[in-house]
């Protein structure tokens, strides 16, 4: 057992870190003046460059002159889903105040004292280090994406002895022959902030969700402990009627905070799954076609983590799926026979409401469970297969 527990404030600060990376801060710490000043500048610098990035490539294709071969039109809808996946979640983080308040609830039903924390077996819900690796691997790769040019252009100049100047995103169109230098700066500083700008909204948006959904099943999973271990008997059947009104109202509570984050989430969830559907599958068709340079390489890595990421959210959603349901069969399967006939009323209000399990749900539509992922993971085959063929 680790001596130091961890605090509501150890779990939201992955999350928080994490999109400060944007200049963005959701939950609004206190800071200097000048300090704030600097990230409200930064993050402006990434939504602006951004948005210049998205009208270039709405242009690009409008045009349609640049786009002359398949592994360019393949990179171009990869782009465009990837887009509309970060735009989304970043339009989600965006529903501050909603966020503050479900964060802020979350916070006061946290436990504060040691042994409470220790009963809740918090630790054991924090952040694995496999989890904050996977972390810095997607966003480790996702620069490479971005570093990767250059550092082509680095080698072919030993090499070659000449500086290519590649760069990430075919939007933009640098000529060295024609063009300063200063534009081909200009245009990976633009690549950069728009390249962090899309990753970490991406990212840390769902790591807000995973964040939220962590504390709600780790209440649920204390709730299932106290119901299995309790002994009720018709000698203090006060007490008892009080332990199970406390668990009957923390069960209606969680409920309603689950509901609370499927109204913020929801909506993110459910085009998310589509549009993670479609990168996965661009993605690794573009990776077939392009061979394993360090591109390849570098794409066939943020593939792999961007399955893990979305398997994360569904696991999460099937967990407290399992674990809601739980709550039924532990109340039912404690030792309630020698409760008073209120107590076994009381029982039947929780037995009842477990039968309708509580699930991270897309608008409504689906719930988000392992299946999901299954399902995602099987659209994601059959649409790189019929888009080999067609190729072929």
């Amino acid at each position: 057992m680790e001596s130091v527990q961890r605090s509501y404030e150890d779990f939201a600060s992955v999350p928080s870190i994490v999109f400060r990376l944007t200049g963005y801060d959701v939950l609004g710490a206190p800071e200097t003046r000048s300090r704030r000043l600097l990230m409200w500048i930064y993050r402006w610098m990434c939504a602006f460059s951004h948005a210049i990035c998205v009208g270039f490539m709405i242009f690009r294709m409008v045009e349609m002159t640049t786009i002359d071969s398949i592994s360019l039109f393949i990179r171009y809808c990869t782009l465009v889903t990837y887009v509309i996946n970060s735009d989304t979640k970043h339009a989600t983080a965006m529903q501050r105040e909603s966020i503050q308040s479900l964060n802020k609830k979350l916070a006061a039903l946290y436990p504060k004292s040691t042994l409470d924390r220790i009963y809740y077996r918090v630790n054991e819900h924090y952040w694995s280090r496999s989890f904050l690796a996977m972390i810095v691997i997607y966003i480790g790769s996702s620069i490479m994406v971005v570093i990767g040019p250059i550092l082509q252009s680095i080698i072919a100049c030993f090499t070659q002895q000449q500086f290519t100047y590649q760069h990430c995103y075919p939007y933009f169109i640098y000529n060295p022959n024609r063009d300063p230098i200063w534009v081909y700066v200009t245009i990976y500083a633009l690549e950069w902030l728009h390249s962090t700008h899309m990753v970490i909204s991406n990212i840390a948006t769902d790591l807000w969700l995973l964040c939220f959904q962590v504390q709600i099943c780790m209440h649920f999973s204390c709730m299932i402990r106290s119901l299995e271990e309790y002994q009720p008997a018709r000698t203090h059947e006060r007490d008892d009627k009080h332990f199970l009104a406390q668990m009957v109202n923390k069960h209606e509570y969680l409920v309603m905070l689950q509901n609370d984050l499927n109204g913020i989430f929801g909506g993110s969830l459910l085009l998310s799954l589509i549009t993670t559907a479609a990168v996965l599958c661009t993605v690794s068709v573009y990776v077939l076609i392009q061979g394993l340079n360090l591109e390849g390489i570098t794409y066939m890595v943020f593939i792999g983590t961007s399955c893990m990421q979305l398997f994360l959210v569904c696991n999460h959603g099937q967990q407290v799926l399992d674990l809601s349901a739980d709550i039924g069969h532990a109340a039912y399967n404690h030792n309630w026979h020698n409760a008073s006939i209120a107590y076994k009323k009381y029982l039947l209000i929780i037995i009842i409401r477990a039968q309708k399990p509580v699930e991270l749900s897309a608008m409504g539509y689906m719930p988000i469970s392992r299946d999901t992922f299954k399902q995602m993971m099987s659209v994601t085959y059959r649409g790189l297969a019929m888009i080999r063929q067609m190729i072929e």
